[in-house]
């Protein structure tokens, strides 16, 4: 990721596969380091819900402050993600 030192807070959106995020996104974790950083997972999905996703990538990336993840219906509105981004602290 280009300049990566200049963000304090990222968010990771991905496809939930079988309950679990999908595999590019294990690798985007794995190749960089979240210390000092606040860390979003969301995902979006049909039918599945957000399972333990969020918290095996924390796992995996072992370090950043990860937060509770969120996850969106295939077709959900920019109000509702609006909404969801203006509720975090």
């Amino acid at each position: 990721m280009e300049n990566w030192e200049d963000y304090d807070t990222v968010f990771i959106g991905y496809p939930i596969w079988w309950g679990i995020a999908a595999w590019p996104t294990d690798s985007f974790v794995k190749a960089n380091d979240f210390t000092g950083k606040t860390v979003i997972p969301f995902c979006t999905s049909s039918s599945s819900g957000l399972g333990e996703s969020g918290e095996l990538l924390a796992e995996e990336a072992g370090t950043g402050n990860w937060l509770e993840g969120e996850r969106f219906s295939s077709g959900v509105s920019e109000e509702k993600v609006k909404e969801w981004v203006g509720g975090l602290k």
